[in-house]
């Protein structure tokens, strides 16, 4: 087993991203940004524009299009307005979404890819089914055409990967898209900004990040080093979600919900996840369910069918939120219970009579299959949704 650090450089907390991100071009002697931000942000709240004011140079460019999920024609329009723009920067403000189009961007632009087929060749679709291209590093230059700046404004850790998810929107289905350098160069963490993400999305993109640290923890491929980040974010999380949930933009709990995810996705790439998240692509792809939500449900039902495999795993993740005589699904529902989440497929609005199209479909995907409980069938993954149902 091996760890690879990425080629992010620096993590900027408890900032405003007014003073931190102007510093940041300086820095790094960047002259045309291109923004793309979530519309949501763009249109509602006077921060972005106050953010545009502030930086010492001219926007080359702006986007707020970049729909849930990132669809790929979404990812293409924003390839073709930065290619025209000639950005020398991305900065990617809002979520996961638009952090994972930023990444499909900077990777077309490396391999210099300018048909739709050329992109296709580095994907992984979610059958498990690769393009010639896909994951092979060997094919990048390790000069970096450009860059990221993320500042995000939700708790999805995107911002730590090297990997983007975009939507097939004809089949439905998430594809997949490596690079060694894809992850932002920097990230800025603003709390203030922060709080203007509605509540729903904060604390379902918090659970996010803790099925994130505690899918890595049981994987059975983590070592010492990331276990000590993945048991503090289960730690954090748990102390600082609640204060988050009952003030919206208290920053001190915003600033540890933050570091949480920094803590959580110190793994992403390294370490395999297992169900929780492997069907929750397929719940988002099928049922444009967010992936917060999916974490929200799938994470206590897959906790509870591995309990026969997890050991004193299990008790470590309780203890780590100071509950360690109970079950680690008990705990963890009890959590995402209490800060008004779902926690059952019924109250996301998933059809009963799409369970065993899910199931087949999850049956087949690559993570799901790294499960800690090995799947062997889709009556696995069926007994696992019956759990979430």
């Amino acid at each position: 087993m091996e760890f690879a650090y990425s080629a992010l450089e620096k993590v900027i907390f408890n900032e405003a991203a007014t003073a931190a991100l102007p510093q940041l071009l300086r820095d790094l002697s960047y002259q045309r940004p291109f923004v793309v931000a979530s519309r949501a942000l763009a249109e509602k709240t006077g921060d972005l524009r106050a953010l545009r004011q502030a930086l010492p140079v001219e926007l080359a460019g702006f986007n707020k299009a970049i729909r849930s999920h990132t669809p790929r024609e979404d990812a293409l329009g924003l390839l073709d307005q930065v290619r025209e723009s000639r950005a020398d920067v991305i900065i990617s403000v809002g979520g996961g979404s638009v952090i994972d189009a930023g990444k499909f961007v900077q990777l077309a632009i490396e391999q210099d890819l300018k048909h739709e087929s050329e992109i296709l060749e580095y994907a992984q679709q979610g059958n498990g089914s690769k393009g010639p291209k896909h994951g092979d590093f060997r094919l990048f230059s390790g000069t970096d055409k450009i860059r990221q700046l993320a500042i995000p404004t939700t708790l999805s850790g995107a911002e730590f990967s090297n990997s983007a998810g975009v939507l097939n929107s004809g089949s439905r289905s998430k594809e997949g898209y490596r690079g060694p350098r894809l992850c932002p160069q920097a990230v800025v963490y603003d709390p203030e900004l922060a709080g203007h993400t509605p509540s729903w999305l904060w604390l379902s993109t918090a659970i996010r990040s803790l099925d994130h640290a505690i899918e890595g923890f049981c994987s059975g491929q983590s070592s010492a080093y990331l276990d000590g980040h993945f048991l503090h974010a289960i730690t954090l999380f748990s102390q600082s979600l609640p204060a988050a949930s009952l003030s919206q933009g208290d920053q001190g709990a915003i600033n540890l919900n933050q570091q949480a995810v920094w803590l959580a996705c110190c793994g992403l790439g390294s370490v395999p996840h297992g169900a929780s998240h492997g069907i929750g692509y397929i719940l988002g792809a099928m049922c444009a369910i967010p992936h917060g939500y999916t974490s929200c449900v799938m994470l206590p039902a897959v906790l509870e069918w591995n309990a026969t495999v997890l050991g004193e795993k299990s008790r470590a993740i309780t203890d780590a939120m100071g509950q360690g005589l109970q079950n680690a699904h008990v705990v963890v529902k009890a959590l995402i219970s209490e800060l008004g989440l779902p926690t059952s497929l019924r109250q996301l609005g998933v059809p009963r009579h799409l369970l065993k199209q899910i199931a087949e479909r999850a049956h087949a995907h690559p993570v799901v299959r790294k499960n800690p409980r090995p799947i062997e069938s889709a009556a696995d993954v069926s007994a696992i949704l019956e759990i979430a149902w």
